[in-house]
């Protein structure tokens, strides 16, 4: 009749009513004794005595609090930090109504009020979704008896933007020498930012000339394997330290010999982005350490590598998501059709 469920250290006893989950929180209680509540609750939802079809009031700002705790225990670091920043803006431009009060009106409120503030589309539709994420989860906590609709804002596809290799030599070129090998690695790698700077010599396999690649954004990992310019970068950065920010090299500490990209002092290196912006202001392009991400990809495409064998590079759960990468570039394009048979 109903089933029993522990989330966040509570027990819930979890009743079907009308098609929908209704919670009734038992509290943090061992097994046994959430067990005999379950039975005793079922006989009296029989009697119909609970009221399930009542909803819960709560206030946006009290859910908030509690979808924090769900969020903290469910999801990594990364998404916990990026839906806090969200949850503020959401606060600050929804107010402390009643979480019922939030309804498809609300909404296309909420979606006005943003575009008029010039924000772009994918801002916006990153908000909605951890918004429409919330009101599911206020759904299925019986705060809500049914979820407004959320419509996201078209956004135009354009294939993403990849460097050619003549612009990777000469950002290269311009790097300074602790930021060369950065670039070194992230343009033989396609590593996000976080994979890069949470980047071990204890992930690196020098007799397989393998990298082991820990992704908090999928939970999982994956192996790339090294070519020469990465296994040689990599097997230099093991015995010497490029100093940041300074035109200079030493042999590397013991301190230093945990992460791979570091601080002097051997804490991981928290970001890189302003000697990046600067040696592209050197180089004459636009880019950004993502943007090697997406030269990698889209380079191992145009050479025939199949997207499947990119997607497992890549560390994409989807090889839909692989596919925007199946774009070429036009004069690779005009080449491929230049070898049709009857040419």
């Amino acid at each position: 009749m109903a089933s029993l469920v522990l989330n966040h250290n509570s027990y819930y006893a979890v009743f079907s009513v009308s098609g929908k989950r209704k919670w009734i929180k038992i509290g943090r209680v061992d097994k046994k004794k959430a067990k005999q509540i379950l039975r005793k609750l079922e006989i009296e939802f029989t009697k119909d005595r609970l009221n399930l079809d009542e909803v819960k009031s709560i206030t946006l700002y009290e859910f908030i609090e509690e979808y924090i705790e769900f969020a903290k225990t469910n999801k990594s670091i990364a998404t916990c930090k990026r839906e806090l920043e969200i949850m503020q803006i959401l606060k600050s431009n929804i107010g402390d109504i009643p979480l019922q009060k939030i309804d498809t009106h609300k909404i296309e409120e909420y979606k006005t009020n943003r575009t008029k503030k010039s924000l772009k589309p994918a801002t916006i539709n990153k908000e909605l979704s951890v918004l429409r994420f919330m009101l599911n989860k206020a759904n299925e906590w019986a705060y809500q008896t049914s979820t407004p609709k959320i419509k996201l804002l078209k956004i135009p596809k354009e294939p993403p933007k990849f460097l050619s290799t003549e612009e990777i030599d000469r950002l290269v070129d311009k790097a300074s020498t602790w930021l060369k090998p950065i670039i070194i690695v992230l343009r033989n790698t396609g590593l996000r930012r976080g994979e890069l700077l949470n980047l071990k010599f204890s992930d690196i396999d020098f007799n397989q000339r393998v990298l082991l690649i820990r992704s908090s954004k999928t939970n999982s990992y994956r192996i790339i394997p090294m070519n020469k310019e990465l296994y040689e970068t990599l097997l230099w950065l093991r015995d010497y330290y490029p100093l940041p920010h300074m035109d200079k090299v030493i042999p590397r500490q013991d301190c230093q010999r945990e992460y791979i990209f570091c601080m002097p002092d051997g804490r991981k290196l928290k970001s890189f982005r302003h000697s990046f912006n600067k040696a592209c202001r050197k180089a004459g392009i636009k880019a950004s350490p993502h943007t090697l991400r997406h030269s990698f990809a889209s380079h191992l495409v145009m050479c025939g590598v199949d997207l499947v064998s990119v997607k497992e590079l890549l560390g994409h759960t989807q090889v839909s998501t692989t596919m925007i990468y199946a774009h070429l570039s036009p004069s690779y394009k005009a080449s491929t059709v230049e070898k049709l048979p009857w040419i």
